[in-house]
């Protein structure tokens, strides 16, 4: 029987591909939901940071605005 390949053992391995590639695809999807969370993240860390800075300039110009009309200082 040599050069012949059994049936069970065809069997075997078309189990085990299967087995590979269900999980193949399984991480396959994983991965693009974490790809699609990280861009939300990005996107709100964005936001984020947009909005911070803008609050600073605020915050910082009331100090600029305070040091320059205080009298003693002029």
């Amino acid at each position: 029987m040599e050069g012949k390949v059994a049936g069970s053992d065809t069997g075997t391995l078309n189990d085990r591909l299967t087995t590979n590639e269900s999980l193949t695809q399984f991480n396959n999807d994983s991965l693009k939901e974490v790809y699609g969370n990280i861009d939300k993240l990005d996107a709100e860390m964005k936001r984020t940071e947009e909005k911070l800075s803008a609050w600073v300039e605020r915050e910082l110009s009331k100090v600029f605005n305070i040091i320059n009309d205080n009298p003693l200082g002029n």
